[in-house]
């Protein structure tokens, strides 16, 4: 006997169950139906393209046409924007919560000389299967699409995937939303035939097999030639992309803000009210945006003046101000910098000293007796002990405890600073090592949880104009509902390109050189010599190795010596008037700890250009990609060295 009952659950975590693998019965997809209606019949545009419409990045063979539908069998007729669910490498049981991917269709194309048939579209996955990256929650997906690193398409139309129509296991209803969890969920989705007096876990089993799908996150993933990944975004659906409401689905998220009363069944002795905290809807401010192009035509000339409207800026782990220096050298205004270390924050104070400077662990954050309008800031840059991630970390440390702690402070201090855009900036090792790839994605989790959508990305921080070829991992994390800024592009490359040439050791040491230097009386410059000479080098090439908090293992090209601590301070793009405490080899751990100026200034010229063509009306929170890659020339009025620029309309 079967009944229509309310989705009674207690828990709607998804855990993964049982690995035990088998097979399961298939639909059987042989059908005498009609022929599918063919609607189109042409070439796909080339690779280069990024037009919408796009079937594929390699063009139709003269023998495929794009097909309106096609039918399974059973009365499932597959369509464009259909959800299908996928054959997985796994075998599964019916019995137990395990699934293939799934694929939102887009395009269904048949070859008329074999009839074969396959599915362009997007793929998704069930969130279990994507580690920590998202909260596991039972029928949600996100959509992964991997890219090439030099694709520059929209991610969109770059992600497009071919599935063979042989690998369709069922068709599933599916729901893409831009709305957080659990509007839209399969508790939204109506009724299902649950069987009288069914185990919570069996309850599960059926919704998990039968229930509404939704879909609201995406992960890419940029790939390099070796089809390994070291850069990537992780955000929530935008609206443009997420599936129009039916009424009845509007009508089940009435009033669903606060505390949310979901009925699922029709007879009164049945029904079981599910209540859910959800959070509050929040008020947001409407804009009168462009279309798809993101680009505004306004009446009248929109003016925007780079002597006023400053950005201001928060350093959480701020060291001796490294990330603040780079900001303050894109136009930013310094608010705040925060560090438990003694010398590194009085010498922050040096160098900062209009800003606020907070000696406190960040666990403790925010400061006492300081007013919320003294540390909410428009971009805030977090930057927690790297030590434990390090793949130079190969021994056991006493502060490997607090290290690891440390980076799970990012997430409630967003949640309390609510910046318009984060920047992070860690080791590579923490997305490159198998060990931390965990840590990584529950550090990403945590951005997310706190509202923030993000990319990420490996960088050779050389390309910017540092002399040593340093790899860093940097995070751009930017609000919901506000733009997500693209990271700045290379400056500096090897001979044969139109990019600046690299630094060399000559070009960063250039300011000591400088007339009203004196040597003699910077405590910081005095050289040590060592005992026997070793080999010199060219001051002309690039320092080898990298800056760490005991310095360098490169010496000094004469081969008499090692750096100093200036030295050390020019090599990682400091200004030679900056300033430091402590010996001379606490000054070096603090030159080693700092994320160098010139790539945080880089970093904060691009989040800047973004917020101000924003700020403008220039672009949508959507439409950051399409500016930046195909409309570059409208960033570029934003000129830093026009004290005001005017934006024509076409």
């Amino acid at each position: 006997m079967s009944a229509t009952h309310p989705y009674v659950l207690d828990d709607d975590s998804d855990r993964p169950t049982s690995n035990e693998e088998s097979e399961f019965d298939l639909i059987d997809y042989d059908s005498n139906d009609d022929e599918p209606e063919v609607i189109s019949h042409h070439h796909c545009a080339s690779s280069t393209s990024s037009a919408p419409n796009l079937v594929r990045a390699s063009s139709l063979q003269p023998s495929e046409v794009v097909i309106g539908s096609y039918r399974l069998g059973k009365g499932l007729v597959i369509r464009p924007e259909s959800t299908v669910e996928l054959h997985g490498h796994l075998t599964h049981e019916a019995d137990i919560r395990h699934s293939g991917d799934f694929l939102r269709v887009k395009y269904i194309v048949m070859n008329l000389e074999t009839d074969e048939v396959r599915l362009c579209g997007h793929r998704m996955r069930r969130v279990k299967y994507l580690g920590q990256l998202f909260d596991w929650q039972l029928n949600e997906l996100a959509i992964v699409l991997r890219i090439k690193e030099q694709d520059e398409r929209a991610p969109l139309v770059a992600g497009l995937e071919d599935v063979n129509i042989d690998e369709v296991y069922r068709i599933r209803e599916c729901m893409l939303t831009n709305k957080p969890y659990p509007f839209l969920s399969f508790r939204a989705s109506g009724r299902l035939a649950i069987p009288v007096g069914m185990s919570q876990e069996e309850i599960k089993l059926q919704i998990f097999h039968a229930g509404r799908l939704t879909c609201r996150v995406i992960n890419i993933q940029y790939v390099n030639q070796h089809g390994k990944s070291y850069s990537g975004i992780v955000r929530y659906l935008y609206a443009k992309e997420a599936d129009k409401l039916s009424n009845l689905d509007q009508l089940m998220q009435v009033g669903a803000s606060r505390k949310t009363a979901i009925s699922i069944g029709v007879e009164d002795d049945d029904c079981v009210i599910v209540t859910k905290d959800c959070s509050t809807s929040r008020n947001r401010k409407h804009r009168r945006r462009a279309g798809s192009s993101g680009l505004a035509t306004p009446r009248s000339k929109a003016r925007f003046s780079s002597k006023r409207d400053q950005l201001t800026y928060g350093d959480v782990y701020c060291g001796v101000g490294g990330a603040s220096q780079g900001a303050l050298q894109a136009g930013y205004s310094v608010a705040w910098g925060l560090d438990k270390d003694d010398r590194a924050i009085e010498a922050y104070k040096l160098n900062h000293h209009s800003a606020y400077s907070f000696k406190m662990d960040a666990h403790d954050f925010p400061p006492q007796g300081i007013s919320k309008k003294a540390w909410r800031v428009d971009v805030l840059h977090l930057s927690p002990p790297c030590c434990y991630w390090s793949p130079a970390h190969t021994q056991p440390g006493p502060n490997d405890q607090a290290n690891y702690e440390a980076l799970y402070t990012v997430g409630p201090i967003l949640k309390k600073v609510k910046p318009r855009v984060a920047t992070l900036e860690q080791t590579s090792g923490l997305l490159t090592n198998r060990e931390h790839k965990r840590n990584f994605f529950m550090l990403l989790n945590d951005i997310g949880q706190a509202g923030y959508d993000l990319r990420y990305k490996v960088q050779d921080l050389s390309e910017f104009g540092l002399v040593q070829q340093r790899k860093r991992l940097l995070i751009i994390a930017a609000r919901r509902g506000m733009p997500l800024p693209p990271f700045p592009k290379p400056t500096h490359g090897p001979p044969g390109n139109s990019l600046k040439g690299l630094i060399t050791i000559a070009d960063a040491l250039l300011p000591l050189r400088h007339p009203g230097y004196e040597a003699t009386t910077d405590p910081y410059n005095q050289p040590r010599f060592f005992t026997s000479p070793r080999t010199p080098y060219s001051v002309n090439s690039y320092l080898k190795g990298c800056i760490t908090t005991g310095g360098t293992t490169a010496y000094h090209p004469s081969g008499m010596r090692p750096f100093t601590a200036r030295e050390l301070s020019l090599l990682q793009s400091f200004p030679r008037t900056y300033q430091f405490t402590g010996s001379k080899s606490e000054a070096t751990k603090q030159v080693g700890n700092a994320f160098p100026p010139i790539m945080a200034e880089a970093l904060y010229r691009s989040i800047a250009k973004t917020l101000k063509t924003y700020d403008q009306d220039l672009i949508g929170a959507e439409n950051v990609e399409e500016l930046f890659n195909n409309d570059e020339e409208i960033i570029n009025l934003l000129s830093d060295d026009d004290e005001e620029i005017e934006i024509l309309s076409d």
